[in-house]
């Protein structure tokens, strides 16, 4: 029987369709299996979101610039004490941070400033900051304290980068405020941080209220000078 004959024509349709039945049902069974396989798959695309968005947003903005020891001493700057004997000399900047990294963006440490012990009504010069780093990568930070069992602002304030080529921070005041003088740059340092110490202002009003009479001895002295 010659090829072009209508037998041949049908075998070579039944070869056709089953071809297409062939990759059909793969095809098939591979959604099957894909749709079998998307429960898991959004369990784990949920459970590997957060870090992975985490490792990218890190890469991008780079938040451990703003992790470490700071000084706004320049002499303390961590680059030119490359040789040393181990020790940690004490940081004389009127300035120091202390930043640790919590993830997602968010800081917490703690802050030393000569300045607020000058001038600000508080009573002691080391304190606490929080911080966080938005989108922009700018350092949005707060300073606070404990004051009569509850969280006190003293101060809000920026960190973003002075010169990358040394790590050096530019520390930008927000809001009115007695811990900063101004602007300030700060130094990566491996100095040892400032204990801190008692503000004059604090004291002084210490003292001016231990000085103050009573009003029981007022109005004892009021009752002496009135007795003939």
């Amino acid at each position: 029987m010659l090829a072009g004959t209508p037998a041949n024509q049908k075998n070579s349709r039944w070869l056709t369709w089953g071809r297409w039945l062939f990759f059909a049902s793969g095809w098939v069974a591979a959604v099957f299996v894909g749709v079998l396989e998307l429960p898991a798959k959004i369990v784990s695309f949920s459970e590997n979101f957060a870090p992975a968005k985490e490792t990218t947003l890190n890469a991008a903005i780079d938040y451990q610039k703003y992790v470490g020891r700071f000084s706004s001493d320049p002499n303390s700057w961590v680059g030119s004490n490359l040789v040393s004997d181990g020790t940690h000399p004490p940081d004389d900047g009127d300035i120091q941070l202390d930043i640790e990294y919590l993830g997602h963006g968010e800081y917490s440490g703690e802050i030393r400033s000569a300045y607020m012990a000058k001038h600000a009504l508080a009573p002691w010069s080391r304190v606490m900051i929080d911080g966080k780093v938005g989108l922009t990568g700018t350092f949005q930070g707060v300073v606070w304290d404990i004051v009569n069992g509850s969280r006190a602002s003293y101060a809000l304030f920026q960190l973003s980068p002075e010169d990358k080529s040394n790590g050096s921070l530019r520390l930008t005041p927000t809001s009115a405020n007695n811990i900063f003088p101004g602007k300030v740059v700060l130094w990566p340092t491996d100095f040892e941080m400032s204990g801190g110490e008692h503000g004059q202002r604090f004291e002084n009003l210490l003292h001016e209220v231990v000085a103050r009479p009573s009003k029981n001895e007022n109005a004892k002295n009021v009752e002496s000078k009135s007795d003939p």
